[in-house]
């Protein structure tokens, strides 16, 4: 009679107990994924564009969309490549034209790059004077020295800006832009030359002065001029024309409702997401009525962690003059954090009971060649998934930015989505409490094994 030998079945065990922690699967079998749609084509167009839905966006388990396909009905997978995010916004564009306010100064100050300033309404129109020492005060003369624009109250970014101004002949004029929060100290923006030959010829240089996305918020912006020898020109300013800009979605944000998380006190709430895609905002709903919180949202990838401070911001729901205020979705970094916790103010009266909270996702898009028979299957959610996707170029030849969004839209049949929302924990990460699982059940294998062959060794068998 012939016996196993002992170690290679603790071996046996062992391998059997990963297996069963660990499932193999296959990224190119649709049975793999945690979620599989329907989703329909377009007929009679080899290249379609497919805007992930939130039920797809709340199953990915990895990174970069690397958890996505497309199968046919013979269950292979399409060629497919993936937008950047920028094809799906677009810049808005506004143009914004300021009357300038003129600076006076004395007429023998060589250079006011220095200077500070301070405004005066004189007979109903803004004058910018210079601050000169006492003993300048008595100057005879005075005259313009450059231009102060109010730009305080612009938001958006600021490319570029156009001057309307009257220029002397046949001399080429140095306009100097600089920005200031408090009229005394300056800070350069841009520099742009002008020529003009004579009166109504054309000019030579550009008007229109390109800035860096500039912020001017809360800002004033100083135009000076200068002649050659460096000399203030004799210019006149009327006014400037910006032209702001800021990116806007063309496709809005995709929405996933979370089931009611669990408070565990008036001033904190915890849950976790079990999703790897980025939540780019948080639009969150007090219980009650009149409430206003100040709020401070944490993120961590697993228990055991340290929070991670990702904003502050405040919650409200008001009635005024009839009418109900909500306040926005607040923004968050673009992190995928696993666990969210969310802390109010505890100079407040906190939460009186769980919010409601939508999680807003980025949209996210895909470009698939379509081919094989119908029906199609959308598949998401699998772990340590390996990329499928193709440059776009080689897709679409020629390609051109944000071509794709001009190829027809696939349609995803479902339900509207409730994300799951377990609480929080402190203590070991689930992974490792796996890990220590099976490194008991090994150890009781090979504990067993060991009893085994002490008590073979005992009675040795009979001939």
């Amino acid at each position: 009679m012939k016996y196993f030998p002992m170690h290679a079945a603790a071996c046996l065990v062992v391998m059997t107990a990963a297996g069963a922690a660990w499932p193999a699967s296959d990224p190119n079998d649709a049975q793999s994924y945690a979620l599989r749609l329907p989703l329909a084509f377009t007929a009679d167009a080899p290249l379609q564009r497919l805007v992930l839905p939130a039920q797809a966006l709340v199953s990915l388990q990895t990174g970069g969309l690397s958890d996505v396909r497309i199968f046919n009905a013979k269950g292979q997978p399409l060629a497919m490549a993936l937008s950047d995010s920028a094809s799906l916004r677009q810049t808005e564009k506004r143009k914004i034209e300021l009357k300038s306010s003129p600076i006076m100064g004395s007429a023998d100050l060589a250079d006011i790059s220095a200077s500070s300033l301070r405004i005066e309404e004189q007979q109903g129109k803004r004058i910018v004077q210079i601050d000169s020492n006492p003993a300048d005060a008595g100057a005879p003369r005075k005259k313009v020295l450059g231009a102060l624009l109010d730009t305080r109250a612009i938001d958006d970014p600021v490319v570029n800006l156009v001057l309307d101004v009257d220029l002397p002949d046949a001399q080429p004029v140095t306009f100097d832009l600089q920005a200031s929060k408090d009229l005394r100290y300056w800070r350069p923006l841009a520099q742009t030359v002008l020529y003009r030959a004579e009166a109504g010829a054309s000019g030579l240089g550009s008007d229109h002065v390109e800035l860096p996305a500039a912020d001017l918020k809360d800002q004033y912006l100083r135009v000076t001029w200068t002649d050659a020898a460096g000399r203030t020109a004799p210019v006149t300013m009327r006014s400037a024309t910006l032209t702001t800009a800021r990116g806007v979605t063309s496709s809005a944000r995709v929405t996933a409702a979370l089931a009611q998380p669990v408070l565990d006190n008036p001033y904190t709430l915890r849950f976790s997401l079990p999703f790897a895609t980025p939540v780019a905002a948080l639009k969150i709903r007090p219980a009650g009525d009149n409430v206003l919180l100040p709020v401070r949202v944490l993120g961590r990838q697993e228990a055991g962690q340290p929070w991670t401070l990702m904003t502050a911001s405040v919650i409200y729901k008001l009635q005024t003059g009839g009418k109900l205020q909500t306040s926005a979705a607040i923004e968050l970094p673009p992190t995928a954090y696993r666990e969210i916790k969310i802390e109010a103010d505890k100079k407040t009266q906190g939460f009186s009971a769980p919010p409601e909270i939508s999680l807003e996702f980025e949209p996210m898009q895909i470009v698939a060649l379509v081919n094989g028979p119908a029906p199609f299957t959308l598949a998401a959610g699998l772990a340590n998934a390996s990329s499928p996707y193709l440059p776009m170029q080689s897709l679409m030849p020629g390609y051109r930015p944000a071509q794709e969004n001009s190829l027809p839209l696939a349609k995803v049949d479902g339900a509207a989505t409730l994300v799951a929302a377990p609480a929080g924990r402190d203590g070991t990460p689930t992974r490792n409490i796996i890990l220590w699982a099976v490194l008991l059940l090994a150890a009781s294998a090979l504990g067993a094994m060991a009893w085994v062959l002490l008590k073979q060794n005992a009675n040795p068998p009979r001939q």
